[in-house]
């Protein structure tokens, strides 16, 4: 976002309701454009989820992701990691209880560009476990209320992701998400 102070409206107009003020640099997706009122309005959604409404399409400029590609097109991996349309495969650390030495998981990575990539990984009981990631930031796993809904959380250090889903724990190089 361009600008200090980026008005996100419930409305694609500039008497609409302002939803909240985004701060400049505030990373959003892009749901569409449309026009209202002589300019192109933008319907965003903070990246990972958060309010949803209408900014001026003026004050959007096109996120770079970590790899210094801007995303172009839709999201597909969640649907080609369901159908096993992997990119590359490997395995990874893996634990499955707190204070579990690590183990091995394997893991298929279908990648759709800038960052934006799905992870599956088997774990070591054999059912899978998804991972969600948009620009190169992880923002979330397949949980569900049948495995007690397990908090999610992320950290990266230098080029090291460690993926934490209720006790489980992942670790794996960036080049996972990016390729190389």
């Amino acid at each position: 976002m361009r600008g200090d102070g980026v008005n996100l409206r419930e409305k694609p107009s500039l008497s609409a309701a302002v939803l909240t003020t985004f701060p400049e640099g505030k990373v959003v997706d892009n749901l569409g454009c449309r026009q209202a009122e002589g300019r192109d309005w933008c319907d965003v959604q903070p990246l990972g989820g958060g309010p949803r409404g209408f900014v001026a399409a003026e004050l959007l400029k096109p996120a770079v992701s970590p790899d210094g590609a801007v995303a172009r097109g839709d999201d597909t991996s969640a649907l080609r990691a369901g159908e096993g349309d992997f990119d590359a495969t490997g395995t990874m650390p893996c634990a499955m209880a707190q204070g579990q030495p690590m183990g091995t998981c394997p893991f298929g990575v279908a990648r759709a560009g800038g960052g934006d990539a799905t992870v599956v990984v088997t774990r070591q009981d054999g059912r899978k476990r998804a991972l969600f990631f948009r620009m190169g930031k992880a923002i979330g796993a397949d949980t569900s209320q049948a495995d007690g809904n397990p908090a999610f959380s992320s950290s990266k250090e230098a080029d090291l992701y460690t993926i934490r889903v209720g006790n489980e724990r992942y670790e794996f190089p960036e080049a996972v998400i990016f390729g190389g």
